[in-house]
């Protein structure tokens, strides 16, 4: 069978990545995996044995539109307790992860041609959906408070004198993936009054908002602190509770509802996943929360005194208060893209910098998450990394 004529024209646009990315290796630095050592497995067999006896006939029949009805409650009132957020339950919808609700909106929102304003290095898997619909993507700058809102302004401004007015303004506003920083307060507030004033849409991922090690208590999400329907919100219980149960959540507003709903609703994930995590989360949500935040605390800081150790000065390391990755910028002239593959040959994989930039540089940053190995693991895999990048002349410029 010939298919070269059959397939479909509206396949995305091919995305390069590095040689080596797809490789399996024994440290695995490059993906924010669940902290295994910290992985509920009995309680989730627990849960179910609690929540079957009550709930479990009702896999007899497909799941309500929107997912798991018991737990979309438990959703709207963490958001409010922790984020913020008043939310009926009826504009919370399950999703393949946080990228599932995340994909959502861009096809409700995004075709070929438009503008979307991200951070500075925005996360590889929404920007891979973004470049594969062919969009065009202006990156932001971007320090220790998130993305620069007086930038952003200045930018719409200058876009809207070309006649050019952006769709979407998408940030990872806590922990961000891949810098690690949280939009501040005064930003939130800067950047909910630019969407209303230019009427452009902002969609907050707040994926890592269960992680916080230390440091200050998080800012308001700003779906809270809108309103005019301008904000959408997801997040995901992927990465807390295992990245194979592929759990996350939207919520959206009136005026996206009835649109986000002829895409995905009737689509949500597997109703027995969902009963677990509902079951689990009830009883031992907040108990686990604490542990997962102790657990990675430890892990952040041994990999952060092994890149001091094994790294020269002249490589900067951010030290996060939250979330699951460290980023990296190396000296000048270093490439961390095509250093890759000999990294792989050595048993290491980290993502490069590049990855997060849809012109794919520059090459002196790099990724590297610390949640799924132990601290000696993480000792062990930076200490081959850095010989690596020393036998390949990345820190002759230090």
């Amino acid at each position: 069978m010939d298919y070269s004529d059959l397939f479909t024209k509206n396949l995305p646009a091919q995305v390069e990545s590095p040689p080596g990315q797809a490789e399996d290796t024994k440290y695995v630095f490059s993906v924010t995996y669940t902290d295994r050592d910290t992985m509920p497995v009995q309680g989730f067999v627990d849960a179910l044995a609690d929540i079957m006896p009550r709930e479990g006939v009702e896999l007899a029949k497909y799941p309500p539109p929107q997912g798991h009805v018991g737990l979309r409650e438990y959703i709207a009132s963490a958001l409010h307790d922790n984020r913020g957020m008043d939310v009926p339950v009826d504009n919370i919808f399950l999703s393949s992860g946080a990228g599932g609700a995340v994909g959502t909106v861009l096809d409700a929102l995004i075709d070929e041609g438009d503008t979307v304003l991200v951070e500075q290095f925005c996360y590889s898997g929404t920007l891979g959906m973004l470049l594969g619909k062919r969009a065009n993507v202006i990156h932001l700058p971007t320090d220790e408070d998130g993305m620069d809102t007086s930038a952003l302004e200045q930018t719409i401004k200058d876009l809207e004198s070309k006649g050019v007015k952006p769709k979407l303004i998408y940030t990872i506003s806590v922990y961000q993936n891949p810098m690690g920083v949280t939009l501040s307060a005064d930003r939130r507030k800067h950047m909910v009054e630019i969407s209303q004033r230019f009427g452009i849409p902002i969609l907050e991922n707040e994926s890592y908002a269960d992680f916080r090690i230390d440091g200050d208590p998080l800012p308001q999400a700003m779906y809270g602190l809108d309103d005019e329907d301008g904000v959408m919100h997801v997040s995901a219980y992927t990465k807390l509770l295992g990245c194979g149960l592929r759990l996350g959540f939207g919520v959206v507003p009136e005026p996206v509802k009835d649109v986000v709903g002829r895409l995905r609703f009737g689509t949500s994930p597997s109703h027995l996943t969902s009963m677990a995590i509902y079951e689990y989360l009830r009883q031992h949500g907040d108990e686990y929360i604490d542990a997962v935040a102790r657990s990675l605390g430890a892990k952040r800081d041994a990999m952060l005194a092994a890149l001091g150790e094994r790294f020269p000065p002249s490589c900067e390391w951010s030290n996060p208060h939250g979330g699951m990755m460290l980023w990296g910028k190396l000296p000048e002239g270093a490439d961390t893209w095509n250093t890759l593959e000999k990294a792989v040959q050595a048993g290491v994989k980290y993502n490069p910098g590049a990855v997060y930039r849809a012109n794919r540089s520059p090459n002196n940053y790099m990724r590297l998450t610390y949640s799924y190995h132990d601290t000696n693991e993480i000792a062990e895999g930076i200490g081959i990394l850095a010989d690596v990048f020393e036998r390949e002349g990345l820190f002759d410029n230090a």
